[in-house]
């Protein structure tokens, strides 16, 4: 016959046979999570820190999308020594997407480059930049993607009129030698399912969905119409 103590360490061995992986696989589930969860929070703040200028402010309610890299420059070091993971977000009749995540890589910088650049944000001023950001997974800013880059500037703002993808740097949109063409950007599905819980596959797929997930609701608040 089982006594009381004996009892009660089955049901402790048992309880831990049955709840353990259930814990494990919430807290892996929560890990994935955290990285996506930081890279849209950063980016919220970036645009709301971003947004005291008026000239960014203007560029961001014209775009037909965006692509925020929070903390993609610091000084004149690439952090990572190749890119980073940033929010892509498109704009229709005043109604700003779900992000969907993007990896950059490649980006150069000048030996005249200096200061604190920060955050990169690309303004995707076209139907067709907006096309080439969701709906292919890997991609080059090259001559065969057919797009017009221009890095905006305080002392060139005429020229932004005429580019697909403008390029914003730094607080006040200046970062003296800084190269995106022929830089690499594909689709990190990995934060992707991880953010939506493996609900899509693609970054077209998200774009196109009206899910507006809860802890993205800062980020969007601070798109304006």
């Amino acid at each position: 016959m089982f006594s009381t103590k004996m009892l009660a360490a089955s049901a402790a061995v048992l309880s831990s046979v049955l709840i353990g992986p259930a814990l494990a696989q919430n807290n892996n589930s929560n890990s994935n999570l955290a990285g996506p969860e930081k890279v849209v929070t950063a980016a919220a703040q970036d645009i709301h820190n971003l947004s005291s200028n008026p000239d960014f402010t203007n560029l961001l309610k014209k775009a037909k999308g965006v692509f925020i890299v929070p903390d993609l420059i610091k000084g004149a070091v690439v952090v990572g020594g190749s890119g980073g993971t940033g929010v892509l977000l498109a704009h229709d009749n005043g109604h700003w997407s779900d992000p969907a995540f993007l990896t950059i890589g490649s980006i150069s910088i000048g030996a005249q480059a200096g200061g604190k650049a920060g955050t990169v944000v690309m303004f995707l001023m076209t139907d067709k930049a907006v096309a080439d950001f969701t709906q292919n997974n890997n991609f080059s800013l090259n001559g065969n993607a057919n797009l017009t880059i221009v890095t905006w500037s305080p002392n060139a703002q005429g020229s932004v009129g005429k580019g697909d993808v403008i390029v914003w740097s730094g607080q006040n949109g200046v970062f003296a030698g800084l190269d995106i063409n022929g830089s690499d950007i594909h689709a990190d599905t990995g934060y992707d399912k991880a953010y939506y819980n493996n609900k899509y596959t693609n970054t077209e797929q998200i774009i196109e969905s009206q899910i507006s997930p809860a802890n993205a609701s800062k980020l969007l608040t601070e798109l304006p119409s």
